[in-house]
């Protein structure tokens, strides 16, 4: 708003003002998101934090922000991004570098706090503050497995919680005899103890599983990130040559730990119930018959599609701008006719496996599996050879293309990379059911076996628009 001045902004842009400003504006309205830190810290935790280590941060942040920043308007002449500048301002960037430094360490103060609070803490209470009066602060500390026992309400004047409640229109809606009942269009939590008795039954949203493959799939990218490197050092260096090559043979030992780290973290999760207890009261309109697990795999598949859709649509977009017709396939179309039928099966091989299992035939469910994974390693080789004929043989590459745009290069592989990364996870995914199944398991619960399929069938959907775009047009 003060750049709209046409008279300041022609003054100011292009400076070091613009960067105090912004940043004084950004970055001071980024100081409620460590008040709230705070402010919620006991109900997370149910631990008092040490409120002088708390205030001590205040001061620290509060005086070493301003040295950042406001010094910046000091030397506010100081062109953007130029490496040199008038030495008389020299003064301000040092005083404003000093309360940079102080200003990140300041943050190890909270963090001491925090954690030391959460080990030995004063217990906080439900409500440690006096003039909270949101309904989070009506529950325990740290908050029980779906928040609130009933419906809440301030009908009285007061927050409670409403033991029935009433939908519009509708009879109330009353518990079963463990105090849960089905509105979701899922099992009641004894019917779902009974119906599924083979399952661990304990009822949590908490799990280390997703953190722990995230982790390892951090792990596997930082060791691919080096990989060409560590080729280079392992076949044609010497281990003393540098030091550098040196910490190059450390990335195939991060991809080594990733990859197992994955795999180990995603079947440790494949194991656990994702069972939660229906919610009395819990409004899920216009998903009212639609299973929990369900409802989660169509709200990922519907993020994918956000994924190859920007892909592809860059891909139309790129190929429009560059003159459509200047674009020819960079690879036979042979290869992608025969992965396309090859797909196309697989689906129908993931339709017979949720048929076995519908009708406990765990021949027909292993049968299935097999075929699809069998399909699925069918159609990775074939894409392992067409990549290694047109890196190799072609010469297709993205840093230069000598057959055509190093873009198109660029989007052909990276759009088909990243399909193969889902289909290598559909097949992680299939070797554990298969392994499953072969251990008795799906014979009375088939839903596995259907989310599955609807990942596999999306991959085969993506396809469809991967073939023609690709190797046809």
């Amino acid at each position: 708003m003060f750049l709209g001045a046409i008279v300041l902004d022609y003054e100011f842009r292009g400076t070091y003002w613009v960067v105090a400003h912004f940043h004084y504006v950004m970055f001071g309205g980024a100081t409620a998101l460590f008040g709230g830190a705070y402010y919620w810290f006991p109900k997370v935790t149910g631990k008092m934090y040490d409120e002088l280590l708390g205030k001590l941060h205040f001061v620290v942040f509060f005086v070493s922000f301003n040295m950042v920043y406001f010094s910046m308007f000091l030397g506010w002449e100081t062109p953007r991004r130029v490496f040199e500048y008038n030495p008389e301002f020299q003064i301000y960037h040092q005083f404003g570098t000093i309360g940079a430094f102080v200003l990140g360490l300041s943050f190890f103060i909270m963090f001491y706090n925090f954690a030391k609070s959460y080990v030995s803490g004063e217990p906080a209470g439900d409500n440690p503050w006096d003039y909270s009066r949101t309904a989070e602060w009506a529950v325990s500390s740290p908050p029980p497995l779906e928040n609130w026992p009933n419906r809440p309400s301030y009908a009285s004047g007061k927050l409670e919680f409403v033991k029935d409640y009433v939908p519009d229109g509708g009879p109330a809606v009353k518990a079963d005899a463990d105090g849960n009942a089905a509105t979701d269009g899922g099992d009641s939590h004894s019917e779902h103890i009974t119906k599924y008795p083979y399952w661990d039954k304990h009822p949590s949203h908490a799990s280390i599983w997703p953190f722990c493959l995230s982790l390892m799939t951090g792990f596997l990218l930082f060791g691919l990130s080096g990989f060409a490197d560590s080729v280079t050092f392992i076949v044609g260096e010497t281990l003393a040559s540098t030091s550098v090559e040196i910490s190059n043979a450390v990335y195939p030992v991060f991809i080594i730990v990733g990859l197992v780290g994955m795999i180990a973290s995603g079947v440790k999760w494949g194991l656990e119930d994702f069972y939660a207890p229906p919610s009395e009261f819990a409004e899920r309109w216009p998903f009212n018959g639609v299973e929990k697990v369900k409802l989660g795999v169509w709200f990922f598949l519907a993020s994918d599609v956000i994924v190859f859709g920007a892909f592809l649509s860059a891909a139309i977009f790129v190929r429009y701008n560059a003159g459509w017709m200047s674009w020819s396939p960079l690879t036979e179309s042979l290869p992608g006719l025969i992965n396309t039928f090859v797909l196309i099966t697989s689906s129908f091989t993931v339709i017979l496996a949720l048929v076995a299992a519908h009708r406990n035939s765990r021949q027909g469910l292993l049968a299935s599996l097999g075929a699809t994974i069998a399909l699925g390693f069918t159609f990775l080789g074939i894409k392992m050879w067409e990549w290694h004929h047109e890196i190799y043989d072609v010469g297709v590459l993205i840093a230069r293309n000598p057959h055509g745009d190093p873009v198109q290069a660029s989007i052909y592989y990276v759009t088909t990379g990243l399909h193969g990364v889902h289909v290598v996870i559909g097949l992680v995914i299939a070797c554990f059911l298969f392994v499953r199944t072969y251990q008795g398991h799906y014979m009375d619960d088939e839903r596995p076996i259907e989310y599955f399929g609807l990942y596999w069938h999306f991959v085969d959907i993506v396809w469809v628009f991967i073939f023609p775009l690709f190797y046809l047009f």
